[in-house]
This record gives C-alpha cells, sequence and structure tokens, in this order.
C-alpha cells in the first residue's frame, strides 16, 4: 500500500435551470462533510489521501479515480441528488502524472 497526497478541483452544475440551489447545496455539502482539507478562498478545491494498493502507476491512477468518484457519488447519492446535479472534476495524485479528469453526470 503506497500513501498518495491529492487535489481535487470541481464544479458542480444543476442538471437543469430550476436544480442551480440543489447544486449548491451539493457543493457545500461536498466541502463540509468528506473530511478532505479545504483551501482558503477557493470553495472547490479539496486537499487529502489516497491509499492505493495496486503496484503499477497506470492502475494506481485508475484506483485513485475510482476511490474518489465513489465517494463523491455516494455523498451525491445520500443527498439524494445523483439526478440533478453534474460533478466535473480534475484531480491530481502526488506522484502519478498528469491530472485525471473525473465526471459523475446523469
Amino acid at each position: 500500500m503506497t500513501r498518495h497526497n491529492f487535489q481535487l478541483a470541481y464544479t458542480i452544475k444543476p442538471h437543469h435551470p430550476d436544480d442551480e440551489a440543489d447544486a449548491a447545496t451539493a457543493r457545500q455539502h461536498l466541502r463540509a462533510n468528506l473530511g478532505w482539507d479545504t483551501v482558503e478562498h477557493i470553495e472547490t478545491t479539496l486537499l487529502g489521501v489516497v491509499h492505493l494498493y495496486h503496484s503499477t502507476t497506470s492502475d494506481r491512477l485508475d484506483e485513485a479515480e475510482r476511490q474518489i468518484r465513489e465517494r463523491i457519488r455516494e455523498e451525491l447519492k445520500s443527498l439524494r441528488l445523483l439526478s440533478r446535479v453534474k460533478f466535473y472534476g480534475s484531480l491530481m495524485v502526488d506522484g502519478l502524472g498528469s491530472a485525471i479528469r473525473l465526471s459523475i453526470v446523469p
């Protein structure tokens, strides 16, 4: 197992214009409830740590993306907002190269 710091920059958009309040709720919830650090004055950037078990860089990238995506998806699901918002993110994982683009779109 290896430990890697990560930075996630993201945006949450409403699926329909009338879902803007839901998108705002989702943004605030992720910032306050994931247990990851925040960056002062930057509302949608989070810092954290992932523990990865695979040996190759490619596999670790996939594993990190999967862990982060599943965690965010579960939070949006718990809010019952998966069908109302779209999540787009850019994930940088220490020591694993280029940014990973991820999305959760209904």
